[in-house]
């Protein structure tokens, strides 16, 4: 347990909707500014999903997994810009690799950080962002 926040688990973001508004229009500053809008139209209720809060119940940090037959597709990682490099977005995928079993795939332009936590890099693609994957075996 981290003594400065607490991830939670959700499976259901109609509760925190505006937080997580606010925490992407911080994360996105410049364009591509619809990724609020992006999240909302991709993500369904049953999607798991991680976020990070303060003790002052303030929204720190976000990840969601879009699930598939086979595992399933690591979404929009956010950290807030006044809580980054704290370990938070570390430990938000570490939750949602702990809890996907089978094949966990990204696509990023943060490749080194995905990589420290196991992620293999497949092809960097024409926009230069790079497809990764990690396996973790069923039970």
């Amino acid at each position: 347990m981290n003594d400065t926040y607490r991830i939670e688990y959700h499976e259901n973001l109609s509760d925190c909707l505006a937080d997580l508004h606010r925490l992407l229009d911080a994360c996105y500053p410049r364009p591509p500014r619809d990724v609020f809008y992006r999240l909302i139209a991709q993500y369904r209720p049953g999607f798991p999903a991680w976020i990070a809060r303060a003790k002052s119940g303030q929204l720190m940090g976000f990840v969601h997994l879009a699930p598939n037959s086979k595992g399933g597709t690591l979404e929009t990682l956010a950290v807030h810009p006044d809580y980054r490099g704290q370990g938070i977005a570390q430990a938000l995928v570490r939750q949602l690799v702990e809890s996907t079993e089978g094949v966990i795939s990204l696509t990023t332009r943060a490749p080194d950080f995905f990589a420290n936590l196991g992620f293999e890099r497949i092809q960097t693609l024409p926009d230069e962002s790079v497809f990764m994957i990690k396996v973790r075996p069923g039970r």
